[in-house]
């Protein structure tokens, strides 16, 4: 990732917090940013009537792990179809990764290219790999958790995330050093 980029992802999200009135170590709700953001958010099983022999594999739990979420641009504004049959702390997770790419301005591209291969831009998927998480638990969010002595599972459900999204934003934080070196 580019120089001073963690930064500002953990300052955008500080940001994203103020204007949605909250404070800095609230969680936040992938919904609502979308909302605030203008980000339409469709259910993949609205599309059940439409295509029902492939929403109903991706639902399945063969099918789930070949799709997570995808921000369409097609319209204005743009929407993020996400999975409906993963966790709520996946979808969480899913849904403020396609946010963080909105947000980044990653510019849209073909999912496929013309030979019928899967189009992913590693550097672009790493941003929002770290954005993303960083939006949902902010790095004051990781330190005033790791104060809190809450335990993993305590933290990712009062967060609205899957234990290995919180685990890896306290220890990407360094939350616990932090916590140590200040007492």
């Amino acid at each position: 990732m580019r120089r001073g980029f963690k930064t500002e992802a953990n300052r955008t999200s500080r940001e994203l917090r103020v204007e949605l009135g909250l404070h800095p170590t609230a969680p936040l709700c992938p919904f609502r940013l979308a909302g605030h953001l203008g980000i339409t958010l469709l259910k993949l099983s609205d599309f059940a009537a439409e295509h029902p022999d492939a929403v109903a594999y991706l639902l399945s739990d063969a099918g789930a792990r070949d799709f997570s979420a995808v921000t369409l641009c097609i319209t204005k504004p743009c929407a993020i179809i996400y999975n409906d049959a993963h966790s709520p702390g996946r979808i969480a997770a899913d849904i403020a990764h396609e946010l963080a790419h909105s947000l980044l301005m990653h510019e849209p591209h073909r999912l496929v290219d013309s030979a019928g291969r899967r189009h992913f831009d590693s550097e672009l998927e790493d941003e929002a790999n770290w954005f993303g998480p960083a939006l949902l638990v902010s790095d004051e969010a990781a330190v005033f958790i790791a104060s809190r002595g809450w335990t993993l599972a305590e933290a990712a459900t009062r967060y609205g995330v899957s234990e290995p999204l919180m685990r890896m934003r306290l220890n990407t934080t360094g939350a616990y050093k932090r916590i140590s070196r200040a007492a």
